[in-house]
C-alpha cells in the first residue's frame, strides 16, 4: 500500500482495513463499495475489506462532510 496526497494505493484483491478515530460523532462513508463506520467520539472503529472493484472512491464523514482519504484500487 501507497499514499500520496490523501490517496491510499491499494491492488486489486488486497484486503483493506481502516481504524477510524473521531472526536464527534458522526459516520465513515466508503463511496463504491457502501460501506459504513458509526463513529462515537474517542472510540476506534474497525472497517476490513477486499479491494475487488477497480476504480477510486471516496471515503468521507457523512456529518461533518470531511473528505478523508481517496482509495485506489487497480
Amino acid at each position: 500500500m501507497s499514499t500520496a496526497s490523501g490517496r491510499v494505493k491499494v491492488r486489486r484483491g488486497a484486503t483493506v482495513r481502516f481504524t477510524v478515530t473521531s472526536d464527534a460523532a458522526d459516520e465513515f462513508h466508503l463511496h463504491g463499495y457502501d460501506r459504513t463506520l458509526d463513529l462515537r467520539p474517542g472510540r476506534p472503529a474497525v472497517l476490513e475489506l477486499t479491494a475487488d472493484k477497480p476504480g477510486v472512491f471516496e471515503a468521507e464523514l457523512h456529518h461533518s462532510k470531511a473528505r478523508v482519504l481517496e482509495l485506489q484500487v487497480g
